[in-house]
């Protein structure tokens, strides 16, 4: 990558850039962390800000309730998916003024944010400084518009939209980051497959793993409440401790990846955390394929590790898109289709070929006016 001095921005390179997340999703959550990481590594300065210390406390005490609801009615969750609406009734006015009084008298300009529903609160804190310039990133971690940038299409056009999976499927555009550690080749991971529902434990996955249990196969399962354990000896169960919030610091007064444990018959779970990444991403990099829903940050995952992906039904219709782009470019394939090749391994292999292919294609985000974002001859 080119030195930023040939771009005539090394100066404001090293400017605070402010990262806008949300603990309700770890799709976003956990990327955004990641981006502050590698930021830092650079000399760039960064903040997280998570969207939920913004509600009101009534309505972020009820989060808990309807990640639980979603996660035991995959219909629930979808009709939730399909009344995505404007949050600001949600947000707490005071919070807000106290958030954009810090953030004038620290001259904040620079914004990255990974989740639509951050695109009225800039637009508020623009007008509380009387129209400061604002150099803001929007990221799209999906095919297509998530429903969160939906909502609020008529703000958006004001900002700059980075999108790391082309539209037009043409091939891949950005990526964050996860490792520099090679992907472990398919052949010498053992053929256990990681089954989970995302951050909120939603989805078909449950039959699915029934199935392949029949099939005589082997898991990997992400737990998310202790009554989806159901003990078996083809299943190691994983889950992330559940004291952890994703909106609360640790002692060092940073957010922090959820601490995860395998979880072991009769024994205590051995919560453990990684400054990097996300342990289980470490479980991903071992497995023989994941089969989940077509979540966009799990693509991510896929690429990163070159672990094929095998699609369950989709949350919505920017994850319907997310499969399809992603069945297109060779990278995965829909569980039916696997189902009914009595899950090939031979499909794998080709996926996971055209994965370790594909890690060189794609532009490493390194946030708002990096280099390599406004330079076309980088790849």
């Amino acid at each position: 990558m080119r030195r930023k001095e040939e771009n005539g921005i090394a100066s404001a390179a090293f400017r605070q850039v402010t990262l806008l997340g949300s603990g309700n999703s770890l799709g976003v959550y956990v990327p955004v962390m990641q981006l502050s990481r590698q930021l830092n590594s650079r000399g760039i300065p960064t903040e997280v800000c998570v969207l939920e210390d913004l509600y009101l406390d009534h309505i972020k005490q009820k989060v808990p309730a309807y990640k639980k609801a979603f996660h035991q009615s995959f219909t629930v969750a979808k009709k939730g998916a399909e009344l995505a609406r404007d949050i600001s009734d949600c947000l707490d006015s005071i919070k807000l003024r106290q958030l954009f009084e810090g953030w004038e008298r620290e001259g904040k300009t620079r914004f990255v944010t990974a989740t639509g529903f951050w695109l009225p609160i800039i637009q508020q804190y623009q007008l509380f400084t009387g129209g400061l310039r604002l150099e803001v990133d929007c990221l799209h971690f999906d095919a297509i518009h998530s429903p969160s940038y939906l909502v609020y299409e008529d703000i958006s056009d004001s900002y700059n939209h980075i999108w790391f999976y082309d539209p037009a499927g043409k091939g891949m555009s950005y990526r964050i980051a996860i490792t520099d550690e090679t992907p472990v080749p398919l052949h010498m991971r053992e053929e256990r497959y990681i089954a989970h529902g995302g951050g909120w434990g939603i989805g078909t996955y449950p039959s699915a793993v029934q199935e392949l249990l029949q099939a005589g196969k082997r898991l990997s399962v992400l737990a998310y409440y202790r009554e989806d354990i159901k003990p078996h000896e083809q299943i190691h169960y994983f889950m992330n401790d559940p004291e952890w919030s994703p909106w609360v610091k640790n002692e060092d007064g940073c957010f922090q990846f959820p601490p995860l444990a395998r979880i072991e018959y009769g024994q205590a779970p051995e919560y453990r955390n990684q400054q990097t990444y996300p342990p289980l991403f470490n479980v991903i990099r071992h497995s023989a394929a994941i089969i989940s829903k077509p979540g966009g940050y799990s693509l991510m995952e896929s690429l990163a590790a070159a672990t094929p992906f095998v699609f369950l039904e989709p949350f919505g219709r920017h994850e319907a898109s997310n499969a399809a782009y992603w069945i297109k470019q060779g990278f995965g394939i829909w569980y039916e289709d696997w189902k009914a090749e009595g899950y090939s391994m031979d499909s794998l292999i080709r996926i996971h070929e055209n994965l370790m292919l594909a890690r060189n294609h794609s532009i490493n985000y390194g946030g708002v006016l990096d280099a390599a974002q406004n330079n076309p001859e980088i790849r």
